[in-house]
């Protein structure tokens, strides 16, 4: 178990250097970062003064073991834009990303398990069926769409939501439904498919036959089979949740991450894009190492087909 987790550190350590790398040359790709901030010109001999300061007078190589050497003293550099370090612009921005995350995986969890858990027991009622039909519907509604489709109807016809900013428990509503509103189809399928084959299992279907109570055999013997697929699409939805706060955050005008790393990239900061980006890809990395951790302790049989125990 331990040679297996010890790879996968590595594996994930060298993801992130691969991420920084390209993050790194792909930032520079885009032209540099003072001819867009004065479009007009800048005195003789000025440019060459700001390349100097933030060395990108130097070779990308250089350019790159320099922010290297600095990034593991815990310098990260300074906002081209902001004048300030990447950290003080990057973790306020951050808190705002992970408050609005943290709702919607929580209403992800609790919406997308619950209706699996009904379409799954329930099957035959027509609520339920007309349920699974509005599912169905919503999962090819992108979330950008639904994003627009909310602030029109919530925003200025109803005039019930606020459409911008992240003032009151009121600015979240929208914003964290359009996040979740896929998790919940993917994960309530998820868990629909995984308790329906289960129900068929030869153990559920003993444990019925012995007069074990219905609500018996859901909680303590089909639920619990249900744990590692549930935890996987958990990671996913995680993941999901972090990619799509850059399209929501943008519609929304969330001060978070998302709109941060937009508008730095338009603006070519590198440092912010650099720090944003490998900074999200960590978060990513951990939460894969973490759920293989969970697998492990969930069902110690994964260890030992992927030849770990």
């Amino acid at each position: 178990m331990l040679r297996f987790l010890g790879s996968r550190a590595l594996v994930s350590a060298i993801t992130a250097l691969l991420v920084l790398i390209f993050v790194f040359l792909a930032a520079r790709a885009t032209g540099n970062p003072f001819d867009l901030m004065y479009p007009d010109g800048l005195e003789p001999g000025q440019l060459d003064q700001y390349n100097a300061k933030y060395g990108l007078d130097r070779s990308y190589p250089e350019q790159f073991l320099l922010y290297l050497r600095n990034a593991f003293g815990g310098d990260f550099g300074m906002s081209l834009v902001e004048r300030r370090p990447v950290t003080d612009v990057f973790f306020p921005r951050l808190a705002e990303t992970l408050k609005l995350g943290v709702f919607s995986l929580i209403f992800s969890v609790v919406v997308g398990v619950g209706v699996g858990m009904v379409l799954a027991l329930y099957p035959r009622l027509r609520l339920v069926r007309a349920l699974s039909h509005v599912m169905s519907v919503l999962y090819a509604v992108p979330g950008f769409v639904l994003s627009l489709v909310m602030i029109l109807t919530f925003g200025f016809v109803l005039n019930a939501l606020p459409t911008q900013g992240a003032t009151t428990p009121a600015h979240y509503v929208m914003p964290v439904i359009c996040l979740s509103i896929g998790s919940i189809v993917s994960l309530s399928r998820y868990v629909d498919n995984s308790m329906r084959e289960t129900l068929h299992q030869d153990f559920v279907v003993t444990a019925i036959s012995r007069g074990t109570g219905r609500r018996a055999v859901v909680w303590g013997h089909v639920f619990p089979n249900t744990g590692v697929p549930v935890i996987t699409q958990i990671g996913m939805i995680v993941v999901d949740i972090l990619s799509g706060t850059m399209v929501i955050e943008t519609i929304f005008s969330w001060p978070g991450m998302g709109t941060l790393l937009v508008d730095s990239v338009i603006n070519r900061d590198f440092p912010v894009i650099q720090f944003s980006v490998v900074t999200v890809s960590l978060i990513v990395i951990t939460i894969n190492y973490l759920l293989d951790i969970g697998y492990l302790i969930i069902d110690p049989r994964i260890g030992r087909t992927r030849g770990i125990a």
